[in-house]
């Protein structure tokens, strides 16, 4: 078996680019050594098993930092996981975590499951790296209550939470609003009091852990900056009128909040949308554009899963709308390898540096000049192990 292959050997790749997770190196090489990085933007010795891949670009693994494994985009979310046996839900989910890998996704955060099915699959080195929040935390009759995190009340929020601290989940997911796929709550309306939200708050971080929130409305979105969450997921600014309107305060209050902003981008092909979602589209995208100009993050969470053109490969179509929201390519880059990376507390993945995890991923072309170069996959490393490689070797 040459090294190439295993995780085990030493062996070097070389490109005609390399993007390091912050930057694009002037030496686009790299030094792998059982399993992990050695050496990035250094001379290959002579004596080494290298690859040469041509007119390719190197990155780290990509990471999205919201998905849910357990969909397939089939009907409605409700209709995609009733009658559906936990069994089948996790093979589902191992199936999806493989097709993420395959597509250059190695790390993703799945933010809703049921039964906390995806735990079970973190070991799995065949997998995409997951980290797992089980069943989202919504009130009864909320949004994916069909995912069986239905809870009201402090005393069983807490418990909700001390529940997912004992299963050993990497989040605490938390419904603050309604959802666009749930009829039961406008997806504008709280679903929750700010003294319920900050209660999950402040029991997750006792224990460690991050706390991602759902938030449409800008009600919800503000509660959430307030209480302290670590992550707002799609934050698009919907009102009473079902119409996305952004307060100008509101994005000042992001930009200098440190909350990491999880932006819904990236699809495959534009899905049919109510009138009102087509208007707020480049609403929002201008909106946490606004934010990141602030100095605020923004990572991508594509909600891989919920329907159709959002399969679990997706994120690298998401390239576009950052381009488009203001971001050069490398800042854009760090929003789906790096910084999505710490948004997720896993910051050993979607970075190449000496020391760490040799997930690297080549994709044909350049990124920088062609957007579209990034769904181009050509090869796929996780810990160092070759899961996809159609690249031939440059003589």
């Amino acid at each position: 078996m040459s090294a190439l292959t295993s995780s085990t050997g030493r062996w070097g790749l070389r490109a005609a680019r390399l993007f390091d997770g912050f930057d694009f190196v002037e030496r686009p090489e790299v030094l792998v050594d059982g399993g992990k990085v050695v050496a990035v933007g250094e001379a290959l010795p002579d004596s080494l098993e290298v690859r040469d891949l041509g007119d390719v670009t190197l990155l780290p693994g990509l990471v999205d930092c919201h998905q849910h494994l357990v969909f397939n985009g089939r009907g409605t979310l409700e209709q995609q996981v009733s009658d559906v046996d936990d069994a089948t839900l996790t093979d589902r989910a191992r199936a999806n975590a493989r097709l993420a890998l395959e597509g250059g996704v190695t790390t993703v955060r799945d933010l809703g499951d049921r039964g906390f099915v995806t735990l079970g699959l973190r070991a799995d080195p065949d997998l995409a790296t997951i980290a797992a929040a089980g069943p989202p935390i919504t009130p009864p009759g909320g949004h994916c209550w069909y995912l069986g995190g239905e809870c009201e009340g402090s005393d069983n929020l807490a418990a909700a939470v001390a529940d997912r601290v004992e299963r050993g989940c990497d989040v605490v997911k938390i419904m603050v609003t309604g959802g666009a796929m749930t009829p039961s709550f406008p997806l504008w309306m709280s679903q929750f009091s700010e003294a319920d939200v900050r209660l999950v708050v402040d029991a997750a971080h006792a224990a460690g852990l991050p706390v991602a929130a759902h938030c449409h409305g800008v009600d919800g979105i503000a509660m959430a900056v307030d209480v302290g969450v670590d992550s707002i997921e799609h934050c698009t600014f919907f009102t009473e009128s079902n119409e996305s309107i952004p307060p100008p305060e509101l994005l000042d209050r992001l930009a200098a909040s440190g909350v990491a902003l999880s932006a819904t981008w990236g699809v495959t092909e534009t899905p049919p949308t109510p009138t009102n979602w087509q208007r707020a589209r480049p609403v929002i995208e201008d909106a946490l554009g606004r934010v990141h100009a602030g100095g605020g993050v923004v990572v991508v969470g594509t909600d891989a899963g919920i329907y159709r053109q959002k399969p679990h490969d997706v994120l690298p179509h998401a390239l576009p709308t950052l381009l488009s929201a203001g971001m050069t390519t490398v800042e854009a880059l760090r929003a789906i390898t790096s910084f999505a990376a710490d948004v997720c507390r896993r910051p050993e993945r979607g970075r190449l540096q000496a020391g760490l995890p040799a997930d690297i991923v080549a994709v044909a072309g350049d990124p920088a000049a062609d957007p579209a170069a990034l769904t181009r996959i050509a090869a796929v490393w996780r810990d160092g192990r070759s899961i996809v490689d159609s690249v031939s070797d440059t003589e």
